[in-house]
């Protein structure tokens, strides 16, 4: 596949890169690991993401690559590129306010992700691979044979980051051997572990910790402790003083609770509506519920947008969860 997708690069020399709204470490780490080989490549490359890059995520950005996306300042983008790759996102209506820009584009449209979906559609091309564990894995192995050993520092940093991100530090179960060794190769080339995951997850604010305190007083347990729901609205986040940003990680935390199958939070856009995350320990498939919304993702990490009153969304997620709860852990 990813032969494939070296031969296709080969032909535009204008690439625009972006990745879902609000990109993570993961979506972050492949488009700066692309763009490193695509200008190794001699290529005009770009990034641009939407709504900005988290500031957690600065110091991956060391040649201030990666631009948010404004819709005055960017009303050539559609124009400007040759080749247009969505990277970590099999969906292109997961770029968000980009989304119309990317439609009226005549670049060559391609997709680069790991990502489950339910039907592929509005691309030219796809290099989606389901067994890959982050889409930083995929453009490793791209130019592990295609370029010189070691990787630039920036590079391996970015495409570390981007697996330590979306494996959970490496403990989820997408942590293969592979993914190990990789890790390790990355690290033989001068990437700094300690210092990396310091920098993803130890540069956190006050206000996300009142916010996770706000979040967890509205923790909910259904299916005798088997699901566990958080929720937080634009008046928890302007109360704490907190952003979109001050929510990574809070997801995750109730599957540190013994017992609980599947995690939620469902918080408040500022557009309105709601966004639900969801996250599973092992045997739950969290993709088939966000699919049911209109989502996706993984199986064992997946979000979907819903609209409605907030006990409506909780209501209606609840229901088909459960159903999703009983299904998959009935099976042996």
């Amino acid at each position: 596949m990813l032969d494939g997708f070296a031969r296709l690069l080969e032909q535009p020399h204008r690439v625009l890169l972006t990745s879902h709204e609000n990109p993570d470490g993961d979506g972050t780490g492949a488009m700066l690991g692309l763009a490193h080989y695509l200008r190794f490549r001699g290529k005009d490359v770009r990034i641009v993401v939407s709504p900005e890059l988290p500031a957690f995520l600065g110091f991956l950005d060391t040649e201030h690559w990666i631009e948010a996306f404004d819709p005055l300042r960017h009303q050539e983008l559609a124009d400007w590129p040759e080749a247009w790759i969505l990277v970590d996102a099999s969906e292109p209506k997961r770029l968000g306010v980009m989304h119309g820009a990317f439609q009226a584009s005549k670049a060559m449209k391609v997709c680069l992700d790991h990502h489950m979906k339910s039907e592929p559609l509005g691309f030219d091309h796809e290099f989606t691979d389901g067994t890959a564990s982050a889409s930083a894995e995929l453009v490793f192995d791209l130019v592990a044979r295609r370029m010189p050993r070691p990787l630039p520092r920036p590079m391996a940093t970015a495409l570390y980051a981007g697996l330590v991100d979306d494996t959970g530090s490496f403990r989820f179960s997408n942590a293969s051997a592979k993914v190990h060794r990789m890790a390790a190769d990355l690290i033989e080339e001068g990437v700094l572990p300690a210092r990396v995951y310091q920098d993803l997850y130890h540069q956190g604010r006050p206000e996300r910790l009142k916010l996770f305190g706000r979040a967890f007083e509205s923790l909910e347990f259904h299916a005798d402790g088997r699901y566990a729901c958080l929720s937080l609205t634009q008046t928890d986040l302007h109360a704490c003083g907190a952003t979109h940003d001050d929510m990574e990680g809070l997801v995750n935390k109730p599957l540190e609770l013994k017992g609980v199958e599947v995690a939620c939070l469902i918080h408040e856009l500022p557009q309105g509506g709601f966004k639900a995350s969801l996250r599973s320990r092992e045997r739950v498939d969290v993709n088939a519920v966000c699919r049911h919304f209109g989502g996706g993702g993984h199986r064992l990490a997946s979000g979907a947008k819903l609209s409605g009153a907030m006990p409506q969304v909780q209501t209606e997620l609840k229901a088909v969860i459960l159903a999703q709860l009983e299904k998959d852990l009935s099976q042996p």
